[in-house]
């Protein structure tokens, strides 16, 4: 059974290969959040713990919407009938008079893996174009 840690190494991991594939510096990461040197490094080594709104602020940089991020990060969550299980909790939702933004149709199945895909190829592109270390 995969434990919560497991899951946050594995965003940390997803997290950290997007960073190298959009050629956005730590430092410039750190930069534009005003956060402290060294910030970057400590949320992907598991030195601060990882949270979701250190994930949406870093992708905010990264130009990255989360979705993707998740959909990636997820590519098969949910069973069949999920669609069917959102449109009814979107409902219920409403039924409560919550705000949720706009609605947007769930990705179709080929979706995620069609992403993980573009997600993996494109960390192979930016690590074969990496200068090797001297």
């Amino acid at each position: 059974m995969t434990t919560i840690d497991d899951e946050i190494r594995r965003a940390a991991k997803l997290l950290e290969a997007l960073i190298q594939v959009t050629g956005v510096s730590g430092e410039e990461i750190e930069r534009r959040l005003e956060a402290a040197p060294g910030y970057v490094e400590r949320l992907l080594t598991g030195r601060l713990e990882l949270k979701l709104r250190h994930i949406l602020a870093v992708l905010r940089v990264l130009e990255i919407e989360p979705s993707l991020f998740f959909q990636t990060l997820y590519p098969d969550a949910g069973p069949a009938g999920a669609t069917v299980q959102l449109d009814e909790l979107r409902q219920r939702l409403e039924a409560l008079g919550l705000d949720l933004g706009g609605e947007t149709a769930p990705p179709g199945p080929d979706v995620g893996q069609d992403l993980e895909r573009l997600v993996q190829g494109a960390v192979q592109a930016a690590l074969s174009r990496r200068k090797p270390e001297v």
